[in-house]
């Protein structure tokens, strides 16, 4: 039975009942630590219930599974939804997650896999009564055929398209209709046969492109970004994007601790999106905040300070994760300018990496002189691959070559940036002097919003912008997919959303595409070392370091997880008894 409340109804609704609920915590940083409700208690040192507290910089474009691009959403929406597999935080493997069980065929071509029963869609408007139905194998399969669908809330399609017997064809029939490669047996069984042996695969399931949402949630229609219905842990209270998200306790979740508690421990989550990382910082300091995801590198050694003098009673720790992460700028591989390698090259060697991560990372990365790929990946050898180090006399023979001795001729380069990141900007300005420097051209800096800085460089508008990737899982083929060839829409004016420089090259294809098939863990390896090899040799992108994580947690809070990726899990995190967020003295 179709809703009669329209989304803006039901955030209304939501809204003031949370108000209602939780008193003054909308209003104000300074109301009540904790919802107003009895607390319930499982030890002397735990204290089960409690509103957590936590912030994120960056705004989110979309929160819908299929069109989740931002670190931001993924860290929020992995608390409401959940996939058939997860990547489990403490031992960092993967596990069965609304999977009970799978098996894999001996030749690797068909996955199946038992769901597990009694588990419910979050409670919403769109279900009959309001009451959320149970978690079906058709359900699975629903999400996955949309997966394998053109629309413009599907940025995630290429993590599928050519893997799915059947998809690519169905992607680019553009009709409605069955994927071949996708079964359901019957209510908890269904079936996933690829085109051929990918062991990436089950990694491929723990990404938001493979989260479970109900059929009934396309009845938002042009909302469906802005609110969530999932099975996980938390589910949505109220939704303003990018100004307040509340989340609350999903009593109907399915997993249980270690002693058969039902999770999460949380009665609520609240995050803010305040973009001023000093005010944000504040605010934790002053017992406002639980948790921050981007901590000002300047500020980082005064706080480390503050918490070794013995003097000082601190209200906080520091949490420093080794990033899957890499900062770059790109190149329009289809501009006049960038389409010549010696410029792409000439802009790799004039940029002073070890400077930008010293003097503006303060020590929290590492200068990206190798591939594409972090250093911090597991098991890949990103010390053998040559990239590009600082070198001003090369950089300035390159652009000679290139027909721009001294810069003459050369146009103004225009470099694009994105807001809501005082990095980013740091960045920015020393790169733009580096360049003026080296190579003798004028370099204007442009800042959009967010938002918009992604919709220009994925519809090709933009020559030389600011981007970072975040791994998705850990694995190289998660960073090199990204510069996949058949991933560049033949027409120009289409969207490009993964690969957004559109470079195009059948040496670097050869090794990615290889590297997808092999199940040899060492040669594939070998394939992925090849593919980076070839960015570097080609100077597809401009590297600039692979950035750490470092998050500021109040010290009240317990059992935090994180991937190694850095993914946020709240599902056991409680508060610890008799530990304030007080003050920081």
């Amino acid at each position: 039975m179709k809703h009669n409340l329209t989304l803006k109804h039901i955030r209304l609704f939501s809204i003031f009942i949370v108000v209602s609920y939780f008193g003054t915590i909308i209003t104000g940083c300074t109301g009540t630590s904790r919802p107003e409700k009895t607390v319930r208690t499982s030890s002397a040192d735990m204290e089960i219930g409690g509103l957590f507290r936590m912030n994120i910089t960056n705004n989110m474009r979309s929160i819908f599974p299929h069109n989740i691009v931002d670190a931001s959403a993924t860290n929020l929406m992995n608390q409401v939804y959940e996939g058939l597999l997860c990547l489990d935080p403490e031992t960092k493997k993967i596990e069965p997650a609304l999977a009970e069980s799978y098996t894999v065929s001996p030749d690797g071509l068909i996955y199946t896999f038992k769901l597990r029963k009694g588990i419910y869609f979050h409670d919403d408007e769109v279900f009959k009564g309001g009451k959320g139905r149970e978690v079906l194998a058709a359900d699975v399969i629903y999400c996955f055929t949309k997966l394998c669908e053109p629309s413009p809330r599907n940025q995630l399609y290429a993590f599928v398209v050519d893997l799915i017997k059947g998809a690519r064809s169905h992607y680019d029939s553009g009709q409605p209709g069955s994927v071949e490669g996708l079964r359901v047996i019957d209510d908890y069984t269904l079936q996933i046969e690829l085109e051929y042996p990918a062991p990436i695969f089950s990694s491929i399931l723990t990404h938001p492109c493979g989260w479970i949402f109900p059929k009934e949630f396309y009845e938002y229609k042009d909302d469906i970004d802005m609110w969530c219905i999932g099975t996980g842990p938390f589910k949505a209270r109220s939704i303003k994007i990018n100004e307040v998200v509340i989340l609350e306790r999903n009593k109907k979740y399915w997993r249980k601790d270690e002693s058969g508690n039902t999770l999460p421990y949380l009665d609520a989550i609240r995050c803010n999106f305040i973009e001023n990382e000093i005010k944000q910082l504040n605010l934790l300091l002053e017992g406002n905040l639980d948790l921050i995801l981007e901590v000002p590198f300047r500020s980082i050694a005064g706080l480390k300070n503050r918490m070794e003098e013995s003097n000082k009673d601190v209200n906080y720790h520091i949490i420093t994760i080794p990033g899957l992460r890499v900062e770059y700028y790109g190149f329009q591989h289809r501009s006049d300018i960038f389409e010549d390698v010696k410029v792409r090259k000439a802009i790799n060697y004039a940029i002073d990496r070890e400077f930008l991560v010293d003097s503006i990372l303060h020590g929290y990365g590492e200068p990206a002189t190798h591939g594409f790929i972090p250093v911090a990946m597991p098991a890949y050898p990103s010390d053998s691959v040559v990239g590009f180090s600082y070198n001003p006399d090369l950089a300035r023979s390159l652009f000679a070559e290139a027909g721009y001795e001294g810069g003459k001729d050369f146009p103004v380069l225009t470099l694009q940036i994105n807001d809501g990141s005082s990095t980013v900007i740091e960045v920015a300005d020393a790169v733009q002097r580096m360049l003026t420097r080296v190579l003798n051209i004028t370099v204007e800096i442009a800042v959009l919003p967010r938002s918009l800085h992604y919709e220009q460089i994925e519809s090709g508008q933009v020559g030389f912008w600011r981007d970072g990737w975040i791994g998705d899982y850990a694995d190289p083929e998660n960073f090199l997919r990204l510069f996949h060839g058949k991933l560049v829409p033949e027409d120009s004016v289409k969207a490009s959303f993964l690969n957004t420089v559109r470079f195009k090259d059948p040496e670097f294809d050869k090794y990615f595409e290889a590297s997808l098939r092999e199940r040899d863990e060492k040669v594939r390896y070998s394939d992925y070392w090849h593919a980076d090899q070839e960015l570097m040799n080609q100077a597809v992108v401009a590297p600039l370091y692979y950035e750490k994580w470092v998050w500021l947690v109040n010290n009240r809070v317990r059992n935090l997880d994180y991937s190694g990726i850095g993914v946020l899990d709240l599902s056991k995190v409680y508060f610890a008894k008799n530990i304030t967020s007080g003050l920081a003295q």
